[in-house]
């Protein structure tokens, strides 16, 4: 058995880099501005992967358009600070101690950048070579920012008037021709995120090293950037889980969990690899009493899917708040 979760979400409720772009906002005087900022990138974030179908693009790359924006205006000390501050995930610190005392190899692969990932295992008393995630270069810090006046001065104002349709050619000019070829292109060019299909090779590499199988696999996603590696271990004959999710972790898993906490999925763990058999014969009086429970994904009624997505989004919500609205 090998372990794979996803960080934000499952085991760190913020959107880190989303409260990156608002600390920045604060500096510049433009607060509420700058989250409605990053909500633009990361709406176009989506456009891209799932309407476009950009080549070699994957969703999560949102870090990707913001890291000359991060670079340029905060440094590794506040992003760390963001993240010592952030909480864990109910649960989270439990089940993984769970994980690490029986001795069960347990990786985090996350999009997030280096400063919270690493941060967030610490936290969790995890190993970070067990860590895989995005790497920021601040070394490569410009002496100017002059160009994202464009960003911030009129694309961004545009698309709160006239919405992403409106500005999205401006966005596709600005984010693949004008910084690439600017003082900022080393960062933008550099910045290579752990998501989407990214995902998906760092598990099979993973499994490589361990000379293990898919099917020993469990895998922990929340969102879109997780719908790659949830696929690979579903369709591998792994088991896949969403919890908290949206429909784009919803869709490609085998079980959905939604509550308060993370640590009752130690009961896939502990029942591995029978898990979706447990939870096919879990006591459906006693699921029925409560909201917060295990459900199978896989080859249920649109009806039932419906549902179940409502109660993940509902926890989902609950849990992550204000960062439950970005994917």
């Amino acid at each position: 058995m090998i372990a794979f979760f996803d960080l934000e979400g499952p085991l760190c409720p913020i959107d880190h880099s989303a409260e990156i772009i608002e600390q920045i906002g604060k500096k510049l005087g433009k607060e509420e501005d700058f989250y409605q900022l990053f909500q633009m990138i990361s709406v176009y974030d989506d456009e891209l992967f799932l309407v476009d179908k950009k080549e070699n693009y994957w969703p999560g790359d949102t870090l990707k358009l913001i890291a000359p924006i991060v670079v340029s205006y905060a440094n590794e000390e506040e992003l760390v600070n963001i993240s010592k501050k952030a909480l864990l995930t109910p649960g989270a610190k439990e089940l993984f101690d769970y994980l690490h005392l029986n001795k069960i190899p347990t990786y985090i692969i996350s999009t997030s950048y280096t400063q919270h990932a690493y941060t967030i295992a610490q936290k969790l008393e995890h190993p970070i070579d067990n860590v895989r995630c995005t790497k920021l270069d601040f070394s490569l810090k410009s002496d100017s920012s002059e160009i994202l006046k464009v960003l911030f001065d009129d694309i961004f104002p545009r698309y709160l008037q006239e919405g992403l349709q409106n500005v999205k050619k401006d966005l596709d000019q600005f984010f693949f021709k004008e910084i690439p070829n600017s003082n900022l292109g080393p960062i933008f060019e550099s910045t290579i995120v752990c998501g989407g299909g990214r995902k998906r090779e760092s598990v099979i590499e993973i499994l490589k090293e361990h000379s293990s199988d898919v099917k020993q696999a469990i895998a922990v996603g929340d969102s879109i950037t997780d719908i790659q590696m949830l696929e690979y271990v579903k369709d591998g004959g792994g088991t896949a889980i969403s919890f908290n999710g949206n429909l784009h972790s919803l869709k490609p898993a085998s079980i959905a969990f939604s509550g308060n906490s993370i640590l009752p999925l130690k009961e896939i763990f502990e029942n591995f690899p029978k898990s979706l058999e447990h939870i096919k014969n879990l006591d459906i009086e006693k699921q029925s009493n409560k909201e917060e429970n295990f459900h199978l994904v896989q080859g249920i009624t649109k009806e039932d899917f419906e549902k179940v997505l409502l109660l993940q989004k509902k926890y989902r919500k609950i849990l992550r708040e204000k960062a439950s609205n970005l994917t």
